[in-house]
């Protein structure tokens, strides 16, 4: 009996399409959980933070104010060309080019090159992970677009044999938020552990800045916040929770500064009543330090109660680096409640701008993202497992 070539082409097909279809309902249903959701949460909150708090970024709550009323969009915006002379090398160009809605900046890009690193590795990463990366997925050609100068410092560094732990020694704005910019992931592949976060944290914020120098607290803010991201995800965490684990990494002057933001959010009537004391208490002081930055994003997730919506709206008008507290809240709170929680209209904005984006180093969607993100967690959590069962046989063993 002859079979019709037509008909086995058809056969095949739907023997393809049927293995496809099962394929892609195992694929929903290994992401159709909570850990998944949270993750998803963490990486859509943080984009989206960064991109409408870019757009405030450096202005007073009243210039805010004035300019947008209550800023609660996500806007388009236009960057203008401009120059900053350098003593020792090259100038620092930023080049004019437009911003759509859902664009981020050079914070988010940080962030993107750490995921980078963890997917490529499967799992936690060392700072020569992170240097690799760092040079293999930058276009040069891109600094002053998303990526800035001090990121090309960086790079600069790595590029010509520098040990990626001693690059933080010479890294333009030591002190400031930068470095936090780019660890809520190394908190994601801990998630449930936050003193494995920290300590990681640690190490690659090395990249950027350094430890020992008076007044630079950068680095402990970094392991604050990638331990908290790592609480934020565990089934029981509370917003009190998430506070107490960031906290709980910081040195004594740190932790005054960041309590006393705490201490006026508990006794505020609204969110708005932060914003006359933060302008008050930093007038005149570097907008980007990061102590500052965390003060004023876990003020704004308290008073949001760890709701990423709130947290968000409430850190893009406070004044100051916005973008950067926005990041902070919006990502812990996220981490805390999940995806479910933000707005599709923002998620949807972010998820597609970021797909022809012409500057960034991954046009990764922050769903992609969140998905590599959650096979690395497992993978982490299948190595944690595997040497508990080994040391448990270990114990049991009698002699």
């Amino acid at each position: 009996m002859r079979v019709c070539p037509a008909l086995g082409v058809i056969s095949a097909l739907l023997v393809f399409c049927g293995i496809a279809a099962e394929a892609g309902a195992q694929n929903r249903t290994e992401f159709n959980n909570e850990l998944f959701a949270r993750i998803y949460g963490c990486e859509a909150a943080g984009n989206i933070a960064n991109s409408m708090g870019d757009v405030s970024e450096g202005l007073s709550w009243q210039e805010i104010e004035k300019r947008y009323g209550f800023l609660d969009q996500l806007l388009p915006q236009d960057k203008k060309d401009r120059r900053s002379p350098q003593r020792f090398g090259p100038d620092w160009v930023y080049h004019a080019h437009h911003r759509p809605s859902g664009m981020t900046e050079d914070g988010f890009e940080r962030h993107r090159l750490c995921t980078s690193a963890i997917l490529k590795k499967g799992g936690r990463i060392t700072i020569e992970d992170l240097a690799r990366i760092w040079i293999e997925d930058i276009d040069p050609s891109k600094f002053g677009y998303l990526l800035g100068p001090q990121d090309q410092v960086i790079y600069n560094l790595l590029k010509n044999g520098l040990p990626p732990w001693e690059v933080g020694r010479y890294a333009a704005w030591p002190g400031f938020i930068g470095t936090t910019k780019m660890i809520m992931p190394v908190g994601i592949v801990n998630a449930g552990r936050p003193e494995e976060a920290a300590r990681d944290a640690l190490e690659l914020g090395q990249i950027k800045d350094v430890r020992g120098r008076p007044g630079n607290f950068a680095l402990e803010v970094c392991a604050a916040v990638a331990a908290a991201t790592a609480e934020a995800l565990r089934p029981e965490a509370t917003v009190d929770s998430v506070i107490r684990i960031a906290l709980e990494q910081l040195t004594a002057e740190p932790r005054h500064e960041v309590q006393q933001g705490l201490d006026w959010a508990k006794k505020a009537k609204d969110w708005k009543d932060l914003r006359p004391l933060y302008a008050e208490r930093y007038e005149g002081k570097p907008i980007s330090n990061a102590v500052e930055v965390l003060s004023g994003g876990l003020a704004c997730f308290y008073l949001a109660r760890g709701q990423p919506r709130e947290a968000i709206l409430y850190c893009v008008n406070l004044g100051r680096d916005t973008d950067c507290k926005a990041y902070l809240a919006g990502g812990l709170a996220g981490a805390l409640r999940g995806i479910e929680a933000l707005p599709p209209e923002w998620v949807r904005i972010v998820e597609e701008e970021v797909v022809n984006d012409p500057y960034t180093v991954s046009r990764r969607t922050a769903r992609q993202a969140a998905e590599g993100l959650y096979q690395a967690c497992l993978a982490e959590m299948a190595k944690t497992k595997q040497a508990v069962t080994e040391i448990e046989r270990l114990r049991q063993s009698s002699r």
